[in-house]
C-alpha cells in the first residue's frame, strides 16, 4: 500500500490478488477516521465477497464506522473509486472505565484512542459528563464569552468547573449558568480576571464571585 497526498485528497492503492482486481481508492474528508484500518476492512471485504458490486461492499463497510455521518461513493473509471466522507461533529473527549471515547454533537460516545491530533478538543471529566457536554458548550457560545478551555469537570453530576489553558479554574453554579457566564464576561471585561492572575474564580453563589489569587 502507498499513500499520496494532493489537494486534501488521499490516494490509496489496495493490494490485489490473482483472482480479483482491487480498485484504487481515493478518499477525502477525513479528520478522525483511521484510514489505514478503514482500508484494511474494505480490502478484506472486497477480497472475500462473492458479490461483484464493489460499491455496495464499500458502502456496507462505511456504514459500520461510527465516526462517519454520511458519504458519497463514485466510480471515476473502471479501476478508480472516489469516496467523500463527512464525519460526525466531534465536540470533546472522555474516558470511562479506562476506555477512551470521542463525544459527538448529540453527546454520543464513539470508541477512540487518544492521539496527538485530539489535543485541540476539550476533555470532559466526571460521571455522565458526556451527556451534558453539548449543553455547556452551547451556553458558553450563547454568552459570547471567550474562554480558552482545555477541560470540563462535571461535579457530582450537578454543576461544572471549567479549566482554562492558563491554569484558571471557573466554578459555575448549578442553576442560571448562562446568566453567570454573562456576568463573568462583564466582570472580565472590566477587571481582566481571566488573564491568569487568579487561579480560581468561584461563581457558585448567584450574582457574586470570589477570587483566589495566584501565589508566585
Amino acid at each position: 500500500m502507498f499513500i499520496n497526498h494532493f489537494l486534501n485528497v488521499k490516494t490509496f492503492l489496495l493490494a490485489s490478488d490473482d483472482k480479483k482486481s482491487i480498485p484504487k481508492i481515493l478518499i477525502e474528508g477525513n479528520q478522525y477516521v483511521n484510514i489505514n484500518k478503514l482500508l484494511l476492512s474494505i480490502n478484506k471485504n472486497l477480497g472475500n465477497s462473492k458479490i461483484n458490486n464493489d460499491l455496495h461492499i464499500i458502502s456496507d463497510v462505511l456504514k459500520q464506522n461510527q465516526l462517519i455521518k454520511k458519504f458519497i461513493i463514485k466510480r471515476s473509471s473502471k479501476n478508480i473509486i472516489l469516496i467523500k466522507i463527512e464525519e460526525k461533529h466531534i465536540i470533546g473527549f472522555t474516558s470511562i472505565k479506562s476506555k477512551d471515547f470521542l463525544i459527538d454533537r448529540k453527546n454520543n460516545l464513539i470508541p477512540f484512542k487518544l492521539t496527538p491530533n485530539l489535543f485541540h478538543i476539550p476533555t470532559f471529566l466526571g460521571k455522565n459528563s458526556n451527556k451534558n457536554a453539548n449543553l455547556i458548550l452551547r451556553l458558553i457560545s450563547e454568552s459570547e464569552i471567550n474562554l480558552n478551555f482545555n477541560s470540563f469537570s462535571f461535579v457530582n453530576e450537578r454543576r461544572w468547573n471549567i479549566n482554562l489553558e492558563n491554569g484558571v479554574k471557573i466554578l459555575l453554579p448549578e442553576m442560571k449558568v448562562l446568566e453567570t457566564l454573562v456576568l463573568l464576561k462583564k466582570v472580565d471585561t472590566e477587571n481582566n480576571l481571566l488573564n491568569g492572575n487568579f487561579v480560581e474564580i468561584d461563581l457558585r453563589i448567584n450574582g457574586k464571585y470570589f477570587l483566589k489569587p495566584k501565589i508566585n
